[in-house]
């Protein structure tokens, strides 16, 4: 049985090289009154497409500009470990803590193309989830809802999309960092057919950046520009797809995809006590 369990997981995490999706913790399986579930994650997220957005530039001989631009987040990968506990057999509730890493920022404007490399971070999430009705088919109606964050993660190796030169190649030294914050709210529908449980999920996502920065020049001729903006993500609609599997002697996995407000995969492993 453990080696089943082994190549399990690793076909799981084999998957994420083809698939991508999103996460909201294992929201087809509910545990018992009393019981806690503790588990790893992986989510790969492709691509979040941000609307257009305000950047504000104040100059250090006293100058102000305003800038519309876009924004991409690109190839963002979240490890987290997840502990879920079960205030009743209808209701869950979850933190998760981890990391953030891999991320690239893709900003647009015209003939004012950027690409950063975004550093890691710690990052953490509350939610919970419930059960609304369960028929005696299996076939069962469910809610669930996350809020997530990282703070001040830096945005470095800035390079123009145009020409290919650095932040560095044109004289620039910078110190720029965001602030992320999202909130999911889902309502889902599953199916437990013995060991495994199918499930899809509709709802609201929505995500905040928050984003300071100060690029300095090494001439002081040219001196200072700090950059201050705030923006959300374009689609605000969100659709998962997912499967529970019961892997006996406790263990459980998951795999899921979220689409439309971005395009991610999450896989996980958990165990139930």
């Amino acid at each position: 049985m453990k080696k089943a369990i082994g190549l399990l997981a690793v076909g799981f995490l084999c998957l994420a090289d083809v698939v991508l999706a999103g996460e909201l913790g294992n929201p087809a399986q509910y545990i018992q009154q009393g019981k806690f579930d503790v588990g790893l994650q992986w989510n790969s997220v492709f691509k979040q497409g941000f609307e257009d957005y305000d950047l504000k530039r104040s100059y250090s001989d006293g100058d102000t500009s305003t800038g519309r631009k876009g924004a991409d987040f690109e190839n963002d990968q979240y490890y987290m470990a997840t502990v879920t506990y079960g205030i009743l057999d209808e209701i869950n509730v979850f933190a998760r803590l981890g990391m953030v890493d891999g991320g690239k920022w893709l900003d647009y404007e015209a003939g004012n193309n950027w690409k950063a490399d975004l550093e890691s971070a710690f990052v953490w999430a509350i939610g919970a989830k419930g059960k609304v009705y369960e028929f005696d088919n299996g076939l069962g109606l469910g809610l669930a809802a996350q809020y997530k964050r990282y703070d001040d993660r830096k945005a470095k190796n800035w390079r123009s999309l145009e020409t290919g030169e650095t932040a560095r190649d044109l004289g620039w030294s910078t110190n720029d960092k965001v602030t992320y914050w999202q909130l999911d709210a889902m309502a889902n529908a599953y199916w437990t057919m013995g060991r495994v449980t199918p499930y899809v999920g509709v709802g609201y996502t929505y995500y905040d950046v928050d984003f300071k920065g100060k690029w300095s020049h090494e001439i002081p001729f040219y001196g200072s520009i700090n950059y201050d903006a705030s923006f959300g993500n374009q689609n605000r609609f969100t659709a998962l797809i997912g499967l529970d599997v019961d892997l006996g002697m406790n263990f459980k996995a998951n795999i899921q995809g979220t689409f439309v407000s971005s395009t991610a995969l999450t896989i996980g492993v958990s165990y139930c006590f």
